[in-house]
């Protein structure tokens, strides 16, 4: 029995410097980049725009195909716009959530005590 006794204080050893290797060359948390917020911004610009401009080309398409007066553009432009609102709003969405999970990590106990 006393060889079990020595083999288990081996291996929870061997785990406690095998643990401490790997705290020592675990990379540093990803800190938020000096452009994050920039690029954030952007990027829903970009989904307004991008929703603007599809909505507006169908419409202006359905016209021409169509030969009506810009019926479909005046629709699809508005429908554009909303669809890119909503999809802007969906992304703000995710970076607060992103922002609330962040927050409460750091307000969590590290339980190291």
């Amino acid at each position: 029995m006393g060889a079990r006794m020595v083999d288990r204080r081996k291996a929870e050893d061997l785990d406690a410097r095998i643990a401490a290797a790997r705290a020592a060359h675990a990379p540093a948390p990803a800190e938020e980049s000096k452009y994050h917020k920039a690029n954030m911004a952007w990027q829903m610009v970009i989904e307004l725009v991008a929703g603007m401009v599809l909505g507006l080309g169908i419409g202006w398409s359905l016209d021409w195909l169509f030969g009506t007066v810009p019926l479909f553009l005046a629709i699809f432009g508005i429908l554009g716009f909303v669809a890119g609102v909503r999809t802007m709003m969906r992304t703000a969405q995710r970076v607060q959530e992103r922002a609330a999970a962040k927050a409460a990590e750091d307000k969590a106990p590290s339980g190291d005590a």
